[in-house]
């Protein structure tokens, strides 16, 4: 069989008929064409098209935009984690191990689960960073991807890197403002729950606002989950922290999210912070909007994402 050549190539077969299911099954990929043999092939294939000509599409444009979508969503998925859990990590040098979360756990709860799902779930579903027109048209950006282009240890580094860096910056920025004796107006000093809630604003703006930065293709279902997703945050810690819960033993949030938004420091430093995390992402699309417009090949390189391979002229 091919696909024990060395090398482990990554075989497709196509087939239309009864007698191509074994090679269907077979392969790594089977394509089942609805023709007049019967449907035998296109109900044990992975994907079935009606006619023929249909492949191109298949595989210039849907192959190429779902693995690109797929492998974003796994990368976003570890640097939004590890953003999540580093300042946790390194609030435990400055609390004497003693596991005191740094975040409330009706964050903890929800941040994977309603405040960052949404918006990377659209992109997943609807992202195009290239046109189908253009990808059917120039077969040459699909071998940009070939070989797991984007899921090599190049851009997992790169990811990782940027959410280190993040994560260091919203802990240490935040630790920097509350070595101030007094935020407040009053004289009142802030508390351990604020320093936390401070950090997870600016986590959860920051971590939304870098897809909103990698997103190309926006549509109005993007514009809801991702403006929608930071004004929901927003609202719900008003909502949480502004009623006394009968059910809950501590009321250690009450009132802590309005208090803080009331300090101009608190905003400065929210907005300076957030801004300084993505100057990296902000700085590599500067450079590669520079790079785009002077390169020979303007067709070739528009589509050009940070781990896609560099092919300057004919098929390799």
């Amino acid at each position: 069989m091919v696909k024990n050549l060395k090398g482990s190539p990554i075989t497709l077969s196509i087939g239309d008929g009864a007698n191509d299911v074994s090679m269907i099954l077979e392969s790594h990929v089977g394509i089942g064409i609805k023709g007049k043999e019967g449907r035998q092939a296109s109900r044990n294939s992975d994907y079935a098209v009606p006619k023929f000509k249909h492949l191109k599409k298949l595989l210039l444009a849907h192959g190429h935009l779902y693995y690109v979508r797929i492998a974003h969503l796994v990368q976003y998925f570890f640097y939004k984690n590890l953003c999540f859990i580093l300042p946790q990590f390194l609030y435990q040098f400055f609390c004497g191990f003693s596991q005191q979360p740094l975040y409330d756990a009706a964050y903890l709860t929800m941040y994977n689960i309603c405040f960052t799902s949404l918006p990377i779930l659209a992109y997943s579903l609807l992202e195009q960073h290239i046109n189908i027109d253009t990808l059917t048209s120039d077969p040459r950006l699909y071998m940009k991807i070939s070989g797991n282009a984007m899921l090599q240890l190049g851009p997992f580094l790169y990811w990782t890197f940027l959410a280190a860096f993040e994560g260091t910056v919203f802990f240490f920025g935040t630790y920097f403002l509350f070595q101030t004796t007094s935020l407040d107006e009053n004289g009142k000093v802030y508390g351990n729950w604020t320093f936390g809630t401070i950090i997870f604003t600016i986590l959860v703006f920051t971590v939304t606002l870098k897809l909103a930065l990698d997103t190309r293709f926006w549509t109005w279902i993007n514009h809801l989950v991702i403006w929608g997703s930071l004004a929901f945050y927003v609202f719900f810690s008003f909502f949480w922290g502004g009623i006394i819960w009968p059910f809950l033993k501590q009321q250690r949030m009450y009132f802590v999210f309005a208090q803080m938004l009331s300090s101009v420091s608190v905003w400065l430093t929210i907005i300076l912070l957030i801004f300084v995390s993505l100057s990296p992402e902000m700085l590599r699309i500067v450079l590669r909007s520079v790079r785009r417009r002077s390169t020979r090949n303007p067709n070739l390189e528009l589509p050009m994402l940070l781990s896609y391979k560099h092919i300057d002229s004919g098929y390799r």
